[in-house]
């Protein structure tokens, strides 16, 4: 490779467009939630025409889901940052799942809109899913997991995050970090590990993952 850096490309004006209609939605889902924002409001808070906000996305519903992709793929950044250099397939689960779950936590009203894509894409060999499959896989290989199949393994990992998160965004925070810890203790389980160890492993996750800061935009 050469050691001369490109520049990078300017955004056209349509990727600024569509950033800024996302941008204003964000922000005022998190002011009020999605269900009390009309398309008028995301639109005069990207100071864009009514008709440009059809010419990017289909619906409400179709800019939220563009939302909690990118909430997605921010939270699937931060798990492959926690895990970098840790190959134990037990950790890795333990730590995304904790992500996830202090993300419900910190950002309440942006888990509510995760959650809207998270509820439907139930498809374990989906590419959304690659990460939490990846590390069944891992698992399953190395032989720390003992689990009926890998899809099976992938949907109650996922399901059980689903319903955590579900759970955390109303409930006080006094008992969030117990809770996840011992959501995230029974998947391990349910994983084939030992119960002494996925709780240790599901506490030093939670605790790391729920000392984090950030809150919701």
């Amino acid at each position: 490779m050469s050691g001369t850096l490109l520049p990078a490309r300017a955004k056209s004006k349509r990727e600024r467009t569509r950033e800024g209609l996302v941008t204003a939605a964000e922000q005022l889902f998190a002011l009020r939630g999605p269900d009390a924002v009309s398309i008028d409001e995301i639109t005069a808070a990207a100071e864009v025409a009514k008709g440009t906000f059809y010419t990017h996305f289909a619906d409400k519903d179709d800019i939220e889901r563009a939302i909690a992709r990118s909430v997605r793929e921010e939270l699937e950044t931060e798990v492959d940052r926690t895990n970098d250099g840790i190959e134990d397939a037990g950790i890795r689960m333990a730590n995304g799942l904790a992500t996830y779950l202090s993300f419900a936590v910190r950002q309440p009203v942006r888990a509510r809109t995760l959650l809207r894509l998270m509820s439907g894409v139930a498809d374990p060999e989906s590419p959304v899913n690659s990460g939490i499959r990846a590390d069944v896989v891992r698992g399953v290989n190395t032989k720390r997991f003992d689990v009926v199949s890998v899809n099976g393994a992938v949907l109650l990992g996922l399901g059980a995050c689903v319903a955590c998160i579900a759970h955390l965004v109303q409930s006080p925070k006094s008992r969030a970090a117990q809770t996840a810890a011992e959501v995230i203790t029974t998947v391990l389980r349910g994983f084939g590990l030992k119960a002494a160890e996925a709780k240790k492993l599901a506490e030093a996750a939670t605790t790391a993952a729920f000392a984090k800061g950030g809150k919701d935009k």
